[in-house]
């Protein structure tokens, strides 16, 4: 089982926090994976699905915390924020 961590550019649109090097690395269509998302930003980050921004989330993501998250073959994940681009960690391990 793998272990993998990447850094994000997330903007103020939705931007998808699996990326295709973890998908292509594992049986995600099978398996799935843990992910643990660290906000290293100076800013809130906003956690959710497709149409996650910064006023419609299912979490808020503060600067210098974490979440664990554990995806089932093909879920998705996104993340936003409120103004510009800033870069979170993404660490995946596969399930």
């Amino acid at each position: 089982m793998a272990i993998d961590g990447v850094s994000v550019t997330v903007g103020t649109t939705a931007t998808l926090l699996i990326p295709t090097l973890f998908t292509n690395q594992i049986n995600y269509n099978q398996r799935g994976m843990s992910l643990l998302i660290q906000n290293t930003s100076s800013v809130t980050v906003y956690i959710g699905g497709s149409d996650v921004t910064s006023s419609l989330y299912g979490y808020a993501l503060a600067t210098n915390q974490s979440l664990a998250v554990d995806l089932y073959a093909d879920e998705q994940i996104y993340a936003a924020v409120a103004s510009g681009t800033q870069t979170i960690r993404v660490l995946r391990q596969g399930v």
